[in-house]
């Protein structure tokens, strides 16, 4: 993966260019100025203090490097075409989630997809998706691998946009059934949040399990497994902190194990 794009495997001398985690009609759109100061932290799960000096820098300069130039102008370019218009509906409250077509669903589903798996590999967490995940989106047919899903909330925000990875799973399962306490390697969940839209890309490995969300909170956007999904219900507290509406909207998606 050195010297290769992340999606297509393309290398060589040229073939790489800098694709924006944040596409810059986002930031613009989101109103921030040229001179933003983007915070990237990685804190420790269990006191939520900083585990290592933050990353800081502008917005317009959080790029990856890893992707090939005919994958940045090409199939990402018109997916970010047909984004666009929607997420700007949805950002501004002009539309619900609820309100999309499956059309529409599926465009924003991937294009959710493809930007969480741009912040996984661009962080300082270093806890990037597995590459065939990034793989199975190559082209305008490429989708999701099974398994991922997308949920969405609209709700109010503190920050115009944020960013939270972390492997908090509440767990459901029988109580005669073993689970480990630690959830697998492979599983993850990426939070966004750009304006009043909090998209949440999720992936559990076991397809006999079933992610869970939490009723009146997680709205499905993009499904690629079971239907419908089971949902369970309790109170959606929310501290005074900056990104802690977009961190409970993340740890409270659940697993259910059958």
């Amino acid at each position: 993966m050195a010297n290769s794009c992340l999606f297509c495997g393309a290398s060589g001398a040229g073939v790489l260019s800098n694709e924006h985690v944040i596409p810059q009609w986002l930031l613009e759109h989101l109103g921030l100025p040229a001179d933003d100061k983007l915070f990237q932290g990685v804190a420790s799960s269990t006191t939520d203090e900083l585990v290592q000096p933050p990353r800081i820098h502008s917005s317009f300069n959080f790029v990856q490097g890893h992707v090939c130039e005919e994958c940045n102008t090409g199939w990402m370019s018109r997916l970010e075409a047909a984004a666009k218009p929607i997420l700007i509906q949805l950002i501004d409250g002009q539309r619900t989630i609820e309100s999309l077509s499956p059309e529409e669903a599926d465009i924003v589903g991937k294009w959710a997809v493809k930007t969480a798996y741009m912040h996984s590999w661009t962080s300082p967490l270093k806890k990037p998706v597995q590459l065939d995940h990034l793989k199975a989106l190559l082209g305008d047919k490429g989708k999701p691998t099974s398994c991922v899903r997308v949920f969405g909330m609209q709700s109010d925000f503190k920050k115009p946009s944020a960013y939270y990875q972390r492997g908090h799973w509440p767990r459901f399962c029988k109580p005669e059934l073993k689970v480990a306490d630690e959830p697998p390697a492979e599983a993850y969940k990426i939070g966004l949040q750009f304006g009043r839209l909090y998209l949440l890309t999720a992936f559990w490995p076991d397809p006999r399990s079933m992610l869970t969300p939490l009723k009146g909170v997680h709205v499905p956007i993009l499904q690629t497994g079971q239907d419908p999904l089971p949902d369970y219900s309790k109170d959606f507290p929310v501290g005074d902190g900056l990104i802690d509406q977009l961190a409970e909207f993340c740890n409270w998606l659940a697993v259910c194990h059958p």
